[in-house]
């Protein structure tokens, strides 16, 4: 008798969740209206020649890049934090950022430098996180 009613529980409880999965959706409201989301997501290509690097929970994104000069020229990178960041090449003088709010960017244009191996970093109170750029043709 016990199983039974264990069974009929679990049959129930299977009905139930079925119903709340399948019932799911836009309201009545929602569907009589035929309007789009107020956001949608869309992907814009990069434009030609330009490579981009996101700064991420207080890290670059990707870190660490092989920039083909034949294919990229320009670094994008794009603060996507809600802390402000600057930008400096380790080598002074060669790039430094302005201050990047959240969705700010700024660009530098590597045909300007020899091919060489180029390290910048963020500073992040007493942390420094670092990037490398290496624009050396691959062997």
């Amino acid at each position: 008798m016990a199983r039974s009613g264990a069974g009929l529980f679990v049959l129930v409880l299977g009905g139930v969740i079925l119903t709340a999965a399948c019932g799911s959706g836009p309201s009545p409201e929602a569907l009589a209206a035929d309007r789009r989301p107020a956001t949608t997501t869309t992907t814009i290509p990069l434009p030609e020649g330009l490579f981009k690097i996101d700064i991420s929970n207080g890290a670059f994104q990707p870190a660490v890049v092989d920039l083909d000069l034949d294919e990229f020229q320009i670094v994008r990178w794009e603060n996507t934090d809600d802390r402000e960041y600057i930008i400096v090449s380790r080598t002074r003088g060669l790039f430094e950022s302005p201050l990047l709010a959240k969705g700010d960017t700024f660009e530098f244009d590597f045909t300007t430098l020899d091919v060489d191996v180029y390290r910048y970093f963020l500073e992040i109170g007493n942390q420094i996180v670092p990037g490398l750029i290496d624009t050396r043709p691959q062997q």
